[in-house]
């Protein structure tokens, strides 16, 4: 049932009349999402709590198929949990699933810079969920990113969502057809020849891993990725359809190539390490990707107990490490690189053991 104004025109009749006709349901919200679903919130009126109510193009046996089967019966902390999972005609899917507390991961990245142990962590939870769809269900998501990775707050856990592109693959090394509903986090050989492995997960979680450390991935503005002649190309093109399939075509070159989450542009002073997995997570060949979601998972944890924390604020890099030890690097007015260290949260004092260079005063600061 619907007791306010929802503003949901844009959405397809046959959605609009079943939130309206959903007695169970209180519905008191809803956003579009253009290409990935229409999605609205509300509270179940019996068991009073808030729920998530979205609508992916689906064909008309959807709830019937194998994946919906499987889908319904996964009970995994890093995977969203379907309360309930049916067909809508003409040609829509519906799930019901909880409303999680912290928003999408996008929304994180946009609001706020993560440090390199928050990073990790995230990508550590995404991969246990990940290793849940891919070794005991077979399936594949197809479509990880920021915005569909929910975070909850309260057990401070990310949660992989929006599943209604997920597929199960049949053998070991085969694969399905690619969803191009993210063009940006597609895989190489997504756009090369169509084709999705268990391995293209890896290659998305690996971009998303990518943005999280603070690589050059301009998601809101992708126009940035663009060099002149890139940008004189796509100004020429007057037809709105053409303009999207040229833009397409120019950022799907550099997904082969390897431009588009270039570790290149990683932050310098990451440990050499972190570049090391994500060169693997994003290779160009499926098969040289890591083979499955525990062996990258096995890696980050590594990075985990190797690395010290990372913490990139605007006037300054903070270096934390286990035992408490903590560098703070930054430069002064006369843009001299300044260390400083402290002990259990006592007061900062200079360390001079450095040569004067950025990549000296980090050595220092790597140091516990």
């Amino acid at each position: 049932m619907v007791t306010v104004e929802l503003n949901d025109e844009d959405s397809v009749k046959a959605i609009q009349d079943f939130v309206r006709n959903t007695p169970d349901i209180n519905v008191y919200e809803y956003i579009r999402r253009g290409c990935n679903g229409e999605v609205y919130f509300g509270k179940r009126i019996k068991m009073n709590d808030d729920v998530v109510l979205k609508f992916y193009w689906a064909h008309p046996n959807y709830d019937a198929t194998e994946e919906a089967i499987i889908l319904r019966d996964i009970d995994h902390a890093n995977i969203l949990k379907i309360n309930d999972l049916r067909f809508l005609p003409p040609y829509y899917a519906y799930f019901l699933t909880p409303r999680i507390s912290g928003g999408d991961l996008q929304g994180i990245i946009d609001s706020r810079r993560l440090s390199s142990k928050e990073s990790l962590e995230i990508i550590s939870g995404i991969l246990l969920g990940l290793t849940e769809l891919h070794s005991k269900h077979n399936l594949v998501h197809r479509d990880l990113k920021p915005g569909n990775i929910l975070l909850d707050l309260e057990k401070n856990i990310p949660i992989i969502a929006d599943l209604g592109a997920v597929k199960k693959i049949h053998t070991a090394n085969g694969c399905v057809t690619a969803s191009k509903s993210t063009y940006l986090y597609l895989p190489p050989e997504a756009i090369l020849a169509n084709e999705y492995y268990y391995q293209s997960d890896i290659y998305q979680v690996g971009v998303i891993m990518f943005q999280l450390l603070g690589g050059f991935f301009p998601i809101n503005s992708p126009i940035s990725w663009l060099n002149a002649r890139e940008k004189k190309q796509l100004d020429a093109t007057r037809n709105s359809v053409e303009k999207s399939r040229k833009f397409e075509e120019i950022i799907g070159k550099k997904v082969i190539k390897g431009q588009l989450a270039n570790t290149n542009t990683l932050p310098c002073y990451l440990d050499a390490g972190f570049k090391r997995v994500l060169n693997k997570a994003l290779n160009f060949h499926y098969e040289k990707r890591y083979k499955n979601p525990s062996l990258f998972l096995k890696e980050v944890h590594s990075l985990l107990r190797s690395c010290p924390d990372y913490m990139h604020e605007p006037d300054r890099l903070l270096v934390s490490h286990e035992n408490g030890k903590e560098f703070q690097l930054y430069k002064n007015k006369r843009e001299e690189v300044v260390l400083e260290k402290r002990l259990s949260n006592k007061g900062w004092r200079k360390d001079n053991s450095h040569n004067g260079t950025v990549e000296s005063a980090l050595s220092v600061a790597r140091t516990a």
